[in-house]
C-alpha cells in the first residue's frame, strides 16, 4: 500500500492582491482629502485681507441655482450650488460656482474679490474661513488613511506569509521526490 502524500494548495490568488491595492486606493484617497483640506488654510490671509481692504464687486447670479439637502447626524442641512459671473475694474468677466448657505435674494449679489487676483472671490468670506479652519483642524482623514494602510500592511504581510509557507512546503516535497527518486536509481 502506497501512501499518498498531501496536495498543497496554492495561495496565491488573484483576489487578496486585488483587496490589498484596494485597501491601499483607499488609505491614499484619505490622505490627499486630509492633505488638500490642510492646503486650503493658505487662502484665510487672502478671504482676510478681502474683508479689510473691503473689495467688493457685483455680481450676476444667475437665476437658476441647485438646492442640495443632506442630514448630518439626523438633523436636514440646506446648501445652494449658484453660478454668478462679475467684472473688477474693466477686467474680466470672471466665472464662478459657489455653494451658499442661503437661497440667493436676487439677481444682483455683492460679491468679496482678492486685490492681488480677481478670479478669487466669495459671497461669505466670514463662512468660508470657519469652514476652512474647521476642516484644517480635523484630522479623521489622516486616522483613516493610516488605519487603512495598516490594514493593507497586515494583509499583505498575511499574504506573503502563507505564499512562503507554501513555497517551502513545495520546495520541501521536491527535494523528498529527488531524494526518492536518486535512491530508487542507485543501485
Amino acid at each position: 500500500m502506497s501512501q499518498q502524500e498531501p496536495t498543497l494548495k496554492n495561495p496565491i490568488k488573484i483576489g487578496p492582491i486585488i483587496g490589498i491595492l484596494i485597501m491601499m486606493v483607499i488609505a491614499n484617497g484619505c490622505f490627499s482629502s486630509h492633505r488638500e483640506k490642510q492646503n486650503e488654510t493658505k487662502y484665510i490671509p487672502v478671504l482676510k485681507a478681502m474683508m479689510t481692504d473691503n473689495t467688493v464687486a457685483v455680481a450676476k447670479v444667475d437665476p437658476t441655482y441647485k438646492e442640495v439637502s443632506m442630514k448630518i447626524m439626523g438633523i436636514p442641512v440646506k446648501h445652494y450650488e449658484v453660478t454668478y459671473t462679475y467684472e473688477v475694474n474693466g477686467g474680466g468677466p470672471y466665472n464662478g460656482t459657489r455653494v451658499l448657505s442661503n437661497p440667493p435674494t436676487s439677481a444682483e449679489m455683492p460679491l468679496y474679490y482678492a486685490k492681488s487676483d480677481p478670479s478669487y472671490s466669495s459671497f461669505e468670506p466670514e463662512e468660508d474661513i470657519k469652514r476652512i479652519t474647521e476642516k484644517a483642524a480635523s484630522n479623521s482623514n489622516l486616522y483613516w488613511a493610516i488605519g487603512w494602510f495598516a490594514i493593507a500592511v497586515l494583509a499583505l504581510l498575511g499574504y506573503l506569509s502563507e505564499a512562503r509557507a507554501y513555497l517551502r512546503a513545495k520546495k520541501a516535497i521536491r527535494a523528498r521526490e529527488e531524494a526518492a527518486y536518486q535512491s530508487a536509481t542507485n543501485y
